[in-house]
């Protein structure tokens, strides 16, 4: 008898997408996935692995999306917006200053601040969104959620991020996404290509790649950092003059899965 109900989480990454599946309700070993894509073929590619998937009754579908995929900026507060129309408007500015080109096609998740706060903007092409939005319908899955992977794993850890001052990490096969927060709001997200094993990023290529993340988002590198990966084994990760702490998996359907 097939589960009642069961959970699908897909992880869009820049070259790579990755299906996990795992029944709700009911004790069961996940089963999951992957292909290698490219922006022409990520579309094919997931909607034959959601036409493969273990069938229910109740079929939930989650989209983690990262790598080329979105992009972030941090909106300075700027007096006299007070509609979500304003913001929004406010955001396609930023974006495309940020990313040299227009900004009117995409999707934009605005995170909620406090008066005189900046916010952080995440945008994704209005045409994936689109494609997603259609597939899921054909292949008759009920949409949780479309989030950016760096807000799906902040969620996740919340509540262990406690320093005052820190930068949250995220290590993926060929992408790090690296945000610094401080004075209770984020200063900056960056995305980097990185294409180093665990090995190298142990032995002083993380150090690397976060002091030139901190040097695009024009700030210093903070004394705490908080890293979460499901492509590496970080666990033991060093840094000079930082206190390191490995949070976990990027999902709980992509943990220790070192092969993602």
């Amino acid at each position: 008898m097939p589960p009642l109900w069961i959970e699908h989480s897909v992880w869009l990454a820049s070259k790579k997408l990755i299906l996990a599946s795992q029944p709700r309700l009911q004790k069961a070993d996940k089963q999951w996935t992957s292909a290698t894509i490219d922006a022409q073929s990520a579309a094919l590619a997931l909607q034959q692995r959601l036409e493969t998937r273990p069938k229910s009754s109740i079929s939930t579908l989650n989209i983690l999306l990262s790598g080329d995929w979105v992009r972030y900026a941090v909106l300075p507060w700027q007096d006299g917006l007070y509609q979500p129309d304003d913001w929004n408007a406010y955001a396609r500015l930023i974006l495309a200053q940020q990313f040299a080109g227009s900004a009117e096609g995409w999707r934009l998740c605005i995170n909620p601040a406090g008066f005189g706060e900046p916010r952080l903007v995440a945008a994704m092409d209005e045409s994936v969104y689109q494609v997603i939005i259609e597939l899921t319908r054909t292949n008759k899955l009920r949409l949780s959620k479309v989030q950016p992977l760096f807000s799906a794993v902040h969620q996740l850890y919340r509540k262990q991020l406690k320093a005052p001052e820190f930068a949250l990490v995220i290590s993926e096969a060929d992408q790090l996404c690296c945000g610094f927060w401080r004075d209770g709001a984020w200063q900056g997200v960056i995305s980097l290509p990185q294409n180093q094993d665990s090995e190298a990023l142990l032995n002083g290529g993380m150090a690397a790649l976060l002091r030139q993340a901190a040097m695009l988002a024009q700030v210093s590198l903070p004394p705490q950092i908080y890293i979460s990966s499901s492509t590496h084994p970080l666990a033991k990760l060093s840094l000079p003059e930082c206190e390191v702490s490995y949070l976990g998996a990027v999902h709980p359907l992509f943990a220790g899965d070192w092969a993602l």
